[in-house]
């Protein structure tokens, strides 16, 4: 007889950040302080994306997106990305678990969070991503919660 279950948790853990940055096979997109926002702004437009980390020899120093530059470039007239960079990030470590991803991002009201390891930023994960993997999760759960009771109604397969 298997041992029960006691969790959705233990039935179908949830990704690490490290796992969905390694299944996104992109590489890090970036940005140095000393750059313009123009440039970065061009940059995340051949790209397709909203958020650049801003790397000073590959140690994370802040952030822009491009409602950064929006304000800081239109409103403020500053056009270095040191300027209007935020710099107070929140990041995750690769081993940090989706949830917590979530939590930290609503109760923060950031959409994006770089992951970092050892000083290193691996990747940046966005709302999008974060949310495309719970709703696969969610699939995939759903389906093996379909099989589990397909197998309690009918336990034995020549019964079908």
């Amino acid at each position: 007889m298997r041992a029960r279950l006691r969790s959705l948790e233990q039935l179908m853990p949830f990704t690490t950040v490290g796992e969905l940055i390694a299944a996104k096979r992109k590489p890090l997109v970036s940005v140095e302080p000393g750059a313009t926002a123009r440039a970065a702004l061009r940059v995340m437009e051949e790209k397709d994306i909203g958020f650049l980390p801003v790397l000073d020899e590959e140690k994370l120093v802040g952030v822009v997106s491009e409602r950064d530059i929006a304000s800081g470039v239109i409103l403020q007239h500053r056009t270095a990305v040191r300027e209007i960079m935020t710099t107070r990030v929140h990041t995750v470590g690769p081993e940090t678990k989706l949830p917590e991803c979530v939590i930290l991002m609503h109760r923060e009201h950031i959409r994006h969070l770089p992951v970092v390891s050892g000083g290193a930023v691996l990747g940046v994960l966005s709302v999008r991503d974060l949310m495309g993997s719970l709703i696969e999760r969610h699939e995939r759960l759903l389906h093996r919660l379909h099989e589990e009771r397909t197998a309690l109604l009918f336990p034995y397969p020549s019964s079908y």
